[in-house]
Order: structure tokens, then sequence, then C-alpha cells
């Protein structure tokens, strides 16, 4: 009878392993096909990709997801170096931490609108913080010409880019949920 939960488990373990690689792969292509520049940022809509894994597998799959993401974009095709890669992951890891952690606790509609909430005013304050601190080695300025950027160009930017992000999330997370479900990825 040991062996039957043993099994059960493992299996559940490789079917996570199978999950993250899956959702990786999904936000690493969402990236690679479509991105727009703006300025020196990049909007993409992988965060909602990894909050869609974050909300199904939990907020550690989020966290590992974004770590996995922002590294193979950043070796692959990114040209910011280690303070865009630490950004892209800190942007994303925010946006899909949240949202998974309080969909965790709240498995109904209201526990999405309250889990995008949070997410969208998290990330916008994460990255504003992140661009106060980071945007001034990375662009080698002084922080009030960063301070100058954020009305025109950092707040409306992330805010844009989280609000878009959680609009793809309320699009695609149900489908997405019955797609897994049909090819028995996830349970009933």
């Amino acid at each position: 009878m040991e062996d039957f939960f043993m099994q059960k488990k493992d299996r559940f373990g490789i079917r996570k392993m199978v999950l993250i690689a899956l959702f990786a792969a999904m936000a690493y292509a969402v990236t690679f096909i479509f991105h727009i520049k703006v300025s020196f940022l990049t909007f993409d809509a992988k965060d909602a990709v990894v909050c869609i894994a974050a909300m199904i597998l939990g907020p550690g799959a989020g966290a590992i997801i974004s770590l996995l993401v922002a590294t193979i974009e950043q070796i692959s095709i990114g040209d910011t170096g280690f303070w865009g890669w630490l950004m892209d992951f800190a942007s994303t890891a925010t946006f899909s931490v949240v949202a998974g952690y309080i969909y965790s606790k709240r498995r109904n509609i209201t526990g999405v609108a309250i889990s995008l909430f949070a997410t969208v005013v998290s990330t916008v304050t994460v990255m504003m913080i992140c661009n106060l601190v980071i945007t001034p080695i990375y662009m080698k300025v002084d922080t009030d010409q960063v301070i100058q950027l954020i009305p025109t160009l950092l707040l409306p930017f992330n805010f844009a880019k989280s609000v878009l992000n959680a609009g793809v999330v309320l699009a695609l997370y149900k489908p997405l949920v019955t797609a897994l479900r049909a090819a028995k990825l996830l349970p009933k």
C-alpha cells in the first residue's frame, strides 16, 4: 500500500516538473515571438503565462519559472546584462508570485479579482523602487534623472504592462486549465 502512495506522489512531482518546463517554454516563446521595445524597456506577455502557472501550480512554481525564463531570455536574446536580468526577474516574479499566493488562499472569482488587482499594484510598486535603485546604475545617470522619467515613462509603462498582462490572465486562465485537464496534466 505504501508503494502505491509513493508512486502517486512521485507521479505528481514529475507532472509538476513537466508543467513547470511547459510553462517556462511557453513564457519564453511568448517573449521570443512577441516583444515591444519602449525606450530601454520591453513589453511582453510572458508575465501572464507565468502568472497562470503560479495560479495553477502555486507561487513557488511562479518564482522558479520567472528565474528560468529571465535567465534563458538574457542568455539568448537579452541585451541588458545583469541589471536587465534582475529587473526582468523582479517584475515577472512579483507579478506571478503575488497572484499565485493570493489565488491559492481564495480559489474563486473573487480571489481572481483580488489577486490580479494586488499583483498590478505590487508589480508597479516594486518596479518603481527597482527603477529608483537599479536604473541609475544601469543607465549610468543620477537618480534625479530617473525620477524625471517616472511620470512620463516608467510609471505609465509598468502600469500598462501589468494591466495588459492581467487582462491576458483573465482571458486565458480558464481555457488553458480546461485544455490541461483534457490532456490529463491537471486533476479534474
